[in-house]
């Protein structure tokens, strides 16, 4: 991140939260009414510096962990250019005795963000493979024109056969149960 941490949380600022609905000119908050540690993903992501970034904590001056206060409301920010798409990785490999080096060191160049895991195809829940389809979710969200490409080293690492590959494609272009549209596609790295 070129931005330090108070330029990070002015820049988030200026936009209202999608997700806790924040104003804009305020901190993010918990479902409990504190302001939050690290702001919501669905609001950093709208500005364009930061895209790239898995988490903007809040500074200590926003009151992170106490209850919240709305801000001063700021001016609304200048309209966005479109931005390169962004990469997220996935690596999986099968057993205890495979290494993910290989994938994470093909993926690192092209991804910002890599979830990986060690667990079989077999097992029906990929935590890390969720984890990576929430956070394209909540990208295409919070931007909806924002491309967003699913990045493999291999195509086997998603799926055991064809038909398992297209229930994934078919996740990755309907929206999910939530209503939130995805529109991506899955890259080999």
């Amino acid at each position: 991140m070129d931005l330090t941490p108070n330029q990070a949380a002015n820049a988030v600022e200026r936009n209202d939260c999608p997700k806790c609905e924040a104003s804009a000119g305020s901190a993010c908050r918990t479902r409990s009414g504190k302001c939050v540690t690290k702001y919501h993903t669905a609001r950093f992501i709208l500005v364009p510096a930061l895209r790239e970034e898995l988490e903007v904590t809040v500074p200590e001056d926003r009151g992170p962990g106490r209850p919240w206060k709305a801000g001063l409301p700021v001016e609304a920010p200048p309209a966005a250019a479109t931005a390169k798409p962004i990469r997220i990785g996935y690596a999986r490999c099968s057993t205890a005795h495979q290494e993910l080096a290989s994938q994470l060191a093909a993926l690192e160049p092209v991804c910002k963000r890599i979830f990986s895991k060690k667990i079989s195809t077999r097992i029906k829940t990929r935590p890390e493979l969720e984890k990576a389809l929430k956070l394209a979710y909540d990208i295409k969200e919070a931007v909806p024109d924002q491309e967003v490409i699913l990045t493999v080293q291999e195509l086997k690492r998603l799926a055991r056969n064809a038909a398992e590959l297209m229930i994934l494609s078919g996740q990755l272009q309907d929206p999910p149960l939530d209503g939130v549209p995805c529109r991506g596609v899955a890259d080999q790295g």
